[in-house]
């Protein structure tokens, strides 16, 4: 989600996504989508309402129905079209807070404002690393071709936290190396 969901990297006082603590923490926290993307979904929305309106008919006279078949496809089908919609806006109102605090790095993903999987790491047993990585063979850039320079894949990058044991967890991920970087200085600064 991080090449999606922007993470800020600089300091910024007309800025809330980056705040500093009363106990001294930084807290930051990823940008919201672009409006597009919610005119995205508002168009998603309306496809979906007009298909309910189409099968809102078959679907109770199936419900209703008496063949067991049936009402178990009747379910799913009317367990998507409310799920769907949940699951879409889950998308949405995603956001991960990443807090540090002295020796402790904190990342916590959220959806609808509630935390749904939080991780604490020790920066005395650990550091950040900045990796890149690319997964696929870069063609374009090794045949130089004139023109090709807009099909080149660069790959992303990862801020990484890896500890003692070598093991590795992902903090946030950007297309650009730059803003990796000064999201590690940000966080080893504070």
């Amino acid at each position: 989600m991080g090449l999606l969901f922007q993470t800020p990297v600089e300091l910024n006082e007309l800025d809330d996504r980056i705040s500093l603590g009363n106990d001294g923490g930084l807290r930051v926290r990823t940008y919201g989508l672009p409006m597009v993307f919610w005119g995205y979904l508002l168009a998603i929305f309306g496809v979906l309402f007009f298909m309910i309106l189409a099968i809102k008919g078959p679907l109770v006279k199936v419900l209703t129905g008496e063949d067991t078949l049936n009402k178990v496809i009747g379910l799913c089908v009317l367990a998507i079209f409310i799920l769907g919609p949940i699951t879409l806006l889950a998308f949405y109102f995603y956001e991960k807070e990443i807090y540090k605090n002295k020796d402790t790095l904190r990342v916590t993903h959220r959806t609808f404002f509630l935390p749904i999987w939080r991780k604490t790491f020790s920066l005395k047993n650990g550091s950040l690393e900045l990796e890149h990585y690319l997964d696929s063979p870069n063609i374009a850039a090794r045949t130089k071709r004139q023109g090709m320079a807009g099909f080149e894949n660069r790959g992303y990058y990862k801020l990484m936290f890896k500890d003692h044991t070598q093991k590795s967890f992902l903090i946030d991920r950007n297309g650009r190396r730059g803003e990796m970087r000064k999201l590690k200085e940000l966080l080893e600064s504070h």
